[in-house]
């Protein structure tokens, strides 16, 4: 009969095989076989919004490079929470993603609004696409010329304009510098979870302020239809020259989304080197660029380090932010 001296090596051996142990991922086999069948990559909103596209030409890149498909599945709902918490709860064997964006995940966070860490509950792959064009815009039938004539409104007139909001999100904290910086108050009206939604309560007539990623409102913008206030960004984006943001008209209101890719906490990490690899490839390749150029985007990459890293800074910035208009 073995002794537990002679037996403790080959259970440590046994161990350190696996993919988990004490639900800590330890295996690193750079020559895994991955992917052998399809990939899901689930998104929280609706098709034609600014993640469900940029997801697409990540799918179709991913694709093209490891030979199996890399399938997009639209999950709207819960204020994108039905989608993450699916993805958190689907096995960790490399074949379940989700990719959403930092203003809507880290945001949720620090609102309490999600009641898991996007940093912490997940296993972080990378970032693959920045977008700096979220840009407030009001109906051109609002007699509104510019971002004054907007406030002058808003001043006097405090709770009358429908600011088309989503809880939890990026134009939450958009409406709350808003009436914060302006001397403002809106009335926001819950629409529903993504730009799809919020574009149509504001096409509809339902809302009179909406808060989008520009290609989602480009067509409109220019026929006229609607007017831009400013845009969410730290300078002037390329090819939207002519949109002011709204920095440079006296209120420091920024956000930039980082279209970030996650695992199930526990996926094996040589699953997760590998597709941070191919990310990494798709963000320097020039015809990704020149897509994503259409859309006013540009390639960003950040690895799983990085990402968990700063996404971390972000969340406690956002808090710090939360907490203090809460106490006003």
């Amino acid at each position: 009969m073995l002794s537990i001296k002679k037996i403790m090596p080959f259970m440590m051996v046994a161990c350190l095989t696996l993919t988990g142990c004490g639900n800590k991922t330890v295996n690193n086999d750079k020559n895994i076989k991955w992917p052998t069948k399809n990939v899901t990559i689930t998104i929280p909103y609706k098709a034609g919004g600014d993640t469900d596209l940029y997801g697409r030409l990540i799918a179709q890149k991913l694709t093209d490079k490891f030979k199996q498909n890399f399938v997009i599945v639209n999950m709207p709902g819960g204020g994108a929470m039905i989608a993450a918490k699916t993805v958190m709860a689907a096995k960790p064997d490399g074949y379940n993603l989700l990719f959403t964006h930092t203003g809507a995940a880290l945001i949720a966070e620090a609102s309490n609004f999600a009641k898991f860490s996007y940093t912490d509950d997940f296993t972080d792959v990378a970032t693959a696409v920045q977008d700096t064009t979220y840009v407030a815009l009001v109906k051109k039938s609002s007699g509104f010329k510019n971002l004054q004539d907007f406030i002058t409104y808003a001043k006097a007139n405090p709770g009358k304009l429908r600011y088309a909001v989503t809880y939890g999100s990026d134009n939450e904290y958009v409406l709350a510098k808003m009436e914060e910086l302006m001397g403002i108050k809106l009335n926001p009206l819950d629409v529903g979870v993504g730009s799809a939604a919020r574009m149509a309560a504001f096409i509809g007539d339902q809302a009179d302020v909406l808060v989008v990623n520009y290609i989602n409102a480009r067509d409109y913008v220019e026929k006229g239809d609607f007017i831009p206030l400013g845009i969410c960004a730290e300078k002037r984006v390329a090819g939207m020259d002519n949109i002011p943001t709204f920095k440079e008209q006296g209120y420091d209101i920024i956000l930039t989304k980082k279209y970030e890719l996650r695992f199930p906490k526990g996926t094996n990490k040589a699953i997760v080197d590998k597709l941070d690899n191919a990310i990494k490839e798709i963000t320097q390749d020039p015809e990704f660029k020149d897509k994503l150029a259409k859309y006013y985007a540009t390639p960003y990459y950040r690895n799983a380090e990085q990402t968990a890293m700063e996404d971390k800074k972000d969340v406690t910035e956002y808090k710090k932010y939360f907490e203090k208009a809460k106490n006003k």
